[in-house]
């Protein structure tokens, strides 16, 4: 009877909510373009969901083998990135090196070298003219091994969520999600947000439709994510369902499974 109970109550909700979602493509929409529908403006997320979405970025940390980024020359350094310097002929000055909470990194022979917010050409022509007092015509190069200051985060119903390193001082929703690897087949992808942090306790949130920039090549929603933003893309409302339904169906499986292990055994 528990069985019986627990499959009609499954199959009443899958027929039930089949009819509302739209055929199911692939994973990540591989090759899916989506037709465009009229749909209702949809109210800002509470202060209390941000505050548990936003949560959710000290527990998920992405994959090792997310793709980094192309290297952007117009990054600004700061505190916890890395650096490796190198001085042609002269090793006893190369190596790598942490920029410091006071946004100066120790440098053999010269001291302290403040190059907080500098480029990697500023801090050569820093390096290069600190070094001419030790250092005949100093041949130096500059390579950031760490980029550990800036992030932003996307988290939901994408590949890899989490952390996302910054190689420059913004990077664009696209970019953010390719590195995420992409909504997945659970996502309501057209209801995403851009969360930015606020001192005032009001995070600002700006509605943006992924699904238009991944798949119809709408550039208008193709946002600017500094520092510390958010882009959360929620899940759709059949993963919703399944996820609060899974708990209590998990349970009647099991004994449906041990059921017929009885019935098979002959006891």
């Amino acid at each position: 009877m528990l069985c019986l109970r627990g499959s009609f109550c499954f199959l009443f909700l899958s027929v039930y909510f089949g009819c509302l979602l739209p055929k199911a493509y692939g994973q990540n929409f591989a090759g899916f373009v989506p037709v465009e529908t009229q749909q209702k403006e949809e109210k800002l997320l509470s202060d209390d969901e941000i505050s548990k979405i936003l949560r959710q970025q000290t527990v998920i940390s992405p994959s090792q083998n997310t793709p980094p980024p192309l290297e952007d020359s117009n990054y600004t350094l700061g505190a916890t990135d890395v650096i490796e310097v190198t001085v042609q002929r002269h090793p006893e000055v190369s190596g790598q090196y942490v920029v410091n909470k006071e946004g100066k990194i120790q440098y053999e022979f010269v001291g302290d070298i403040e190059i907080l917010g500098k480029t990697k050409k500023e801090v050569v022509d820093i390096l290069t003219e600190a070094l001419k007092k030790y250092i005949i015509a100093p041949d130096v190069t500059v390579k950031i091994v760490g980029y550990n200051s800036k992030v932003v985060y996307v988290i939901g119903e994408v590949g890899r969520p989490g952390k996302i390193p910054m190689r420059g001082d913004t990077i664009t929703v696209r970019e953010a999600l390719i590195q995420a690897g992409l909504p997945l087949l659970s996502a309501k992808a057209s209801k995403s947000k851009l969360i930015t942090p606020s001192r005032n306790g009001k995070p600002r949130q700006v509605n943006v439709n992924i699904q238009k920039l991944l798949y119809e090549g709408d550039l208008r929603q193709n946002l600017v994510m500094k520092p510390g933003d958010t882009l959360y893309v929620p899940p759709t409302l059949m993963t919703k369902t399944m996820r609060v339904l899974q708990p209590i169906t998990a349970p009647i499986g099991t004994a449906a499974g041990t059921g017929r292990s009885v019935m098979t055994t002959g006891f």
